[in-house]
């Protein structure tokens, strides 16, 4: 059956030419887990995966891959590994990011009403700002409503708006 091959870590994937970076901006886990599923989830797929902290990027940006970002606010400020992202995506020239296909998931909490997805609205604004542009809708998360479906939702638009956007047949 089709749900033993993927089990198998000796079933070779065909690789898809494709490239997509993976990042996450995270303090408790959530944001680097969700980064992990979806980067596990295109390994599968035939993408070449770069999975990695926003801070680990700064600078370093493959524009020649889509990329995807999962990421949470903390009262209103950047997760510790996203700092220094949020910061240097905000002084970017204004077309630095041209080409980049992108998607964002925040990770939040509405109880936190005024800071509710800062951070992932922030780098959304800012990655259009420069010159990127959305393969689909921002995704937000809540844990005091159901996180898990919202983002289930967002994930599966989240791949055929991919595989348009990069010109793969999803088949």
């Amino acid at each position: 059956p089709e749900t033993e091959q993927r089990a198998r870590p000796d079933v070779a994937v065909t690789p898809n030419g494709q490239k997509l970076t993976v990042l996450y901006g995270s303090n408790l886990g959530t944001s680097e887990n969700l980064a992990r599923e979806i980067s596990a989830d295109a390994a599968r797929s035939g993408f070449e995966v770069d999975m990695a902290a926003l801070d680990d990027r700064v600078g370093d940006l493959d524009l020649d891959a889509a990329l995807v970002v999962v990421t949470s606010s903390y009262n209103g400020q950047p997760p510790d590994n996203a700092a220094e992202f949020c910061s240097w995506l905000r002084a970017l020239e204004p077309d630095a990011l041209n080409g980049l296909s992108y998607a964002v998931f925040g990770c939040g909490d509405r109880n936190w009403s005024s800071t509710f997805q800062a951070i992932p609205r922030l780098v959304n604004a800012e990655l259009a700002e420069h010159g990127a542009r959305p393969f689909t809708e921002i995704g937000a998360g809540d844990a005091s409503d159901d996180f898990d479906g919202q983002f289930r939702s967002w994930y599966s638009r989240m791949w055929p708006d991919l595989y348009e956007a990069i010109g793969l047949d999803p088949d």
